[in-house]
């Protein structure tokens, strides 16, 4: 009999509800993990650095370490496990195999998850940074003022520092510097509109008023609003790098686990052969490459190969570049043959 070229239906269920279990919670491990970030950073020697021009140095008291990045890696430890753990094997095979989460290459994977965090998680690049403190300079801010807007202010109610660009990847960070600079120049200020909506999708439409009628007066806004503005918009930025984030690595999360299960099912000897299928989600805007690469059943072992030459071995490869993965909901189809009993 012709194995199927699709998931089943109960397997797109799976899939979806780890998805959407695992997501929320990766969200919250990240906020938990700003936090953590903002608790331990040493404030003083990032007013200190600002004021000496060393964004270098800034951006190394701002970069988040494994440590205070521990609860996002737990998070996606749970993920990676309950994906191996939700693999579905026959009643003959399912009596004599389990996953192992504590198998020494799933804790490996989940080692070099938490590894990568810190690289691309991090820290927002010393780019950005420096447009900052540079930008601070030119409107004549003081050194306490721009550490603020680099790691946020205390709320006095909760006592939890908030805003700025910790936690953002480049491009957010290079944004929230963007959106400042614009708001404070009066012949820039009309950018702050792209026709009748604004230009960043970040944006507080509580604020529209006030800057269409700046716009109109030919005026930047005064400081204290466009600080006003600025922080929501950080805050905006980084609960969207979270959801980025969460979402990424919930689909990765479950299809490393599910990968290593069938990994070990295959080492276990109840299979004479493992084959696996790229199985493209038909989306709005698809991926030439992921929709070329639909149906396509190659070896467990081997790699599926895009048409621009990247190498991967399943949708969410954790060593596949952020352009194949993020916003993918492509999945994997593996096609175990079982050993007959006897044999």
């Amino acid at each position: 009999m012709a194995r199927p070229t699709r998931l089943t239906r109960q397997q797109q269920r799976i899939i979806r509800e780890l998805v959407a279990k695992h997501d929320p919670l990766i969200r919250q491990a990240f906020e938990a993990a700003i936090q953590n970030a903002r608790g331990a950073l040493d404030f003083e020697a990032l007013v200190q650095a600002v004021q000496f021009g060393d964004w270098n140095r800034a951006a190394d008291l701002m970069r988040l370490n494994q440590a205070v990045l521990f609860p996002l890696e737990e998070a996606i430890r749970a993920a990676t496990i309950a994906g191996g753990m939700s693999v579905t094997l026959p009643k003959g095979v399912a009596g004599s195999f389990g996953f192992d989460g504590n198998h020494v290459r799933a804790q490996q994977i989940i080692a070099e998850t938490a590894a990568r965090l810190v690289t691309e998680v991090g820290n927002p690049g010393t780019e950005p940074i420096r447009a900052l403190i540079l930008q601070a300079q030119q409107e004549g801010i003081g050194a306490q003022a721009t550490a603020r807007r680099l790691a946020g202010t205390i709320n006095q109610r909760t006592g939890i520092r908030e805003g700025g660009i910790m936690g953002l990847d480049g491009p957010r960070a290079q944004r929230s510097v963007r959106v400042r600079e614009i708001l404070s120049d009066p012949d820039q200020i009309a950018d702050y509109f792209k026709g009748d909506k604004p230009r960043f999708t970040s944006t507080d439409r509580r604020f529209d008023a006030m800057v269409r009628k700046a716009i109109k007066e030919g005026r930047a806004l005064p400081k204290a609003d466009v600080e006003r503005i600025a922080k929501l918009h950080d805050a905006r930025l980084l609960k969207a790098r979270g959801q980025t984030i969460a979402k990424d690595q919930a689909f990765t999360a479950q299809a490393s686990g599910r990968k290593e299960a069938y990994a070990q099912l295959f080492e276990s000897g109840q299979l004479e052969a493992l084959d696996k299928s790229w199985n493209h989600n038909t989306a709005k805007d698809p991926r030439h490459d992921h929709a070329a690469l639909d149906g396509k059943t190659i070896p467990f072992d081997e790699a599926f190969v895009m048409d621009d030459g990247t190498r991967m071995q399943m949708p969410h490869d954790p060593d596949g570049p952020a352009h194949h993965k993020l916003g993918c909901r492509c999945t994997l189809i593996y096609r175990p043959k079982y050993r007959r009993p006897g044999r």
